[in-house]
């Protein structure tokens, strides 16, 4: 039996509906998106995969057909697809071995020019229903920040959708309803849209109206204090399809770095309760190493609203309550999300790199879906003197007991190359593996992956503590971006 792997491929779709309205309604402009995609074979033997682009209205055109070595990668660039120029569409690889993927837009020509990059994961099943915690139709003081949210068919008919606005305060704003051919994407553009109100910060839910099955992914834009430091990011959409009941989230990567006083690295998680009732909101940080004092905070969220935790600037919170983080001013971690209610969740991290910020964007994973093996595709080690592109793997431990975890990085060939077997992580803590620094571990470790290293990792819990991952990737200054997604459970 074939798998069918759906990708929204984000490439020329943010070129045609957000960065020409956009900067014609004075919001920021990202510029034009290539998009590289990356497929890891998760089995002993060689995969065959073709991939079918769709056009919006549901016409097709074939893709490359490739071959992926056992344990194995490969990356489809833009230029060997034969994609028309100015192409708007998505794609479904189909193979006879199982496959993990992770897409990479980069931007170009925008105002950021090269200092934007954003990842998110193929999906191999859509759902009924999903959601889109952070969107944003903002300007307010020069801080612009706009969205957009793709939606893709994923089943083999055309499928009906109900959309719902609701704002941060729990209001509905707007509804809205569409319907998508097979296999195609429709992208809703916020700065177009007329009935949404200006300056409008929220959420929205994307349901099945009928039979049929959908998948998705948000952009977010981010204006900055001058022209060159506007940023882009983009993430999956959550499924939350029969949520019901009290949720406890996780984030794995999570900054508040500001040595001297100057920002560096900070980080936020905007938790969407998706129910009537007033949920009761509990968030727990604890530091990578171990800290035996974490902070707890502890607020509630109105029926249907979102909430922001910030730990630069607070958000719904005092910003001088993440305060307790920066004893030596230099706190990396994880968070728990404890919600009375049913919930889903992203979390934002920017960096402030040489005077440009970047953004990165994924979703919370849900501690009832925890994994004891896991992949992260698209890891890279690529220096010559310079450093061109690296990439972080972070695991963080969602069991009641200290997990055993072994991680492994192979080469495009499927050969591994690297292992950390038998790393110990307390429960809710994290470790990061850095192909540049090290992260958690010795930055000499990685040197066998060489100079010009391009592969994947896989994670796996050998003792049976659930897992969530994230993979960081960052490309070199002067032509630089980072990006953030999930691993891919097997």
């Amino acid at each position: 039996m074939k798998k069918r792997l759906a990708l929204v491929l984000s490439v020329v779709m943010l070129l045609a509906l957000i960065a020409i309205p956009a900067s014609a309604a004075g919001f920021p402009d990202p510029g034009v998106g290539t998009t590289y995609t990356e497929l890891v074979n998760k089995e002993a033997a060689a995969a065959s995969a073709s991939v079918m682009y769709y056009n919006t209205s549901g016409g097709t055109i074939a893709g490359p057909n490739r071959t992926i070595p056992s344990n194995g990668s490969i990356m489809i660039d833009p230029d060997s697809t034969q994609l028309p120029q100015n192409f708007a569409g998505s794609a479904v690889v189909s193979s006879n071995k199982r496959l993990a993927s992770v897409v990479n837009t980069v931007w170009t020509g925008g105002p950021g020019d090269a200092y934007q990059m954003g990842l998110y994961s193929g999906v191999s099943a859509g759902s009924s229903k999903i959601c889109f915690p952070s969107l944003w139709k903002y300007d307010v003081s020069g801080n612009a920040i706009i969205s957009s949210f793709a939606v893709q068919n994923t089943g083999t008919s055309s499928v009906n959708v109900d959309i719902t606005y609701t704002g941060r305060d729990g209001v509905v704003a707007m509804n809205d309803s569409d319907t998508i051919p097979a296999g195609a994407q429709h992208t809703y553009d916020l700065a177009t849209s007329p009935n949404l109100p200006s300056n409008w910060q929220g959420s929205v839910q994307v349901a099945v109206n009928g039979s049929g099955s959908i998948a998705g992914v948000g952009v977010a834009t981010w204006a900055g204090p001058d022209p060159d430091t506007a940023r882009s990011a983009t993430y999956n959409a959550a499924d939350c399809s029969g949520a019901s009941g009290p949720t406890t989230l996780v984030a794995p990567t999570h900054y508040r770095v500001r040595p001297g006083g100057g920002w560096i690295l900070w980080s936020a998680v905007n938790v969407q309760n998706l129910s009537g009732n007033t949920a009761t909101l509990t968030l727990t940080y604890t530091a990578r190493d171990g800290d035996p004092a974490p902070l707890v905070l502890t607020t509630t969220i109105p029926p249907n609203a979102t909430v922001g935790a910030n730990t630069r600037n607070g958000g719904n919170f005092p910003a001088s309550a993440f305060d307790p983080l920066n004893s030596d001013e230099w706190w990396d971690g994880s968070v728990k999300i404890e919600v009375s209610e049913p919930a889903v969740a992203t979390v934002i991290s920017q960096w402030n790199r040489d005077g440009k910020v970047e953004a990165g964007v994924y979703a919370a994973a849900d501690v009832s879906a925890g994994a004891t093996k896991v992949f992260a595709p698209g890891l890279k080690r690529i220096t010559s003197g310079s450093w061109e592109n690296w990439s972080a793997v972070i695991v963080q431990n969602l069991g009641t007991g200290a997990a055993d975890v072994t991680v492994d990085f192979y080469d495009r060939s499927g050969t591994k190359l690297l292992s950390f077997p038998n790393d110990s992580i307390a429960p809710g803590a994290a470790l990061g593996y850095n192909t540049r620094n090290g992260g958690s571990k010795p930055a000499g470790d990685f040197n066998v992956l060489g100079n010009a290293y391009e592969g994947h990792a896989v994670v796996t819990s050998n003792n049976g503590q659930p897992l969530a991952v994230v993979v960081n990737g960052v490309s070199g200054i002067p032509d630089g971006g980072s990006g953030t997604t999930n691993g891919i459970a097997e």
